[in-house]
C-alpha cells in the first residue's frame, strides 16, 4: 500500500511538466469545460489567469465549485499506459498579495512575458488570477498502479 505522502509526491512530480488543464464549471445545472494554462504550488493549489468576461470566470462568480482534468500520458504504440490527474474543489479570484507570491513561478513555468504580472496588476492587461483549492485529487496511473490505477488523495 502506498502512503499518501508518496501519492502526493508522485502527483507533484507529474505536474512539473504539465502546463495545460481542462477546467469544468457549472451554473444552472449546465456544465462547461475550457482549457487554461496553469501553475500549481507545493500545496497542490492550481492558479491560472483569465479575463473576467470569459464564461468560466463568470460561472466561478456564481458557483465556485469546479473540477479540473490534466492529461499526463496517453497510451501510444511505444508506451501503452495512461496517466491523468483530476481534482475538484473551490475556485476564487485572488488578490494582489497572493498574485505577487506566485507570479514569478507562474511566468517561469509557462514561459510568459516577464512583465505579465505587472501588466495585470496595473490593469494594462485585462486578466485576473484565479486559484483552485482542491478538496480531492485523483491520480489515474496505469504505470505505477497497474492493478488499481485510480488513486485518491483527499486534502
Amino acid at each position: 500500500m502506498h502512503l499518501m505522502a508518496d501519492l502526493k509526491k508522485l502527483i507533484k512530480e507529474y505536474l512539473k511538466t504539465a502546463r495545460v488543464m481542462q477546467l469544468a464549471t457549472s451554473v444552472h445545472n449546465q456544465p462547461w469545460v475550457c482549457t487554461v494554462h496553469f501553475y500549481n504550488d507545493d500545496d497542490l493549489n492550481f492558479y491560472w489567469a483569465s479575463m473576467i468576461t470569459r464564461r468560466h470566470s463568470m460561472e466561478i462568480e456564481q458557483n465556485p465549485k469546479v473540477a479540473i482534468a490534466i492529461k499526463i500520458q496517453e497510451d501510444t504504440p511505444d508506451e501503452k499506459y495512461v496517466i491523468g490527474i483530476s481534482a475538484e474543489g473551490i475556485a476564487e479570484m485572488i488578490d494582489e498579495e497572493e498574485i505577487n507570491k506566485i507570479g514569478d513561478k507562474y511566468i517561469s513555468k509557462l514561459d510568459k512575458d516577464p512583465d505579465l504580472i505587472k501588466d495585470i496588476l496595473s490593469g494594462k492587461k485585462p486578466f485576473k488570477f484565479y486559484k483552485l483549492v482542491p478538496s480531492k485529487i485523483v491520480l489515474f496511473d496505469v504505470l505505477n498502479f497497474p492493478t488499481d490505477p485510480r488513486q485518491e488523495l483527499v486534502l
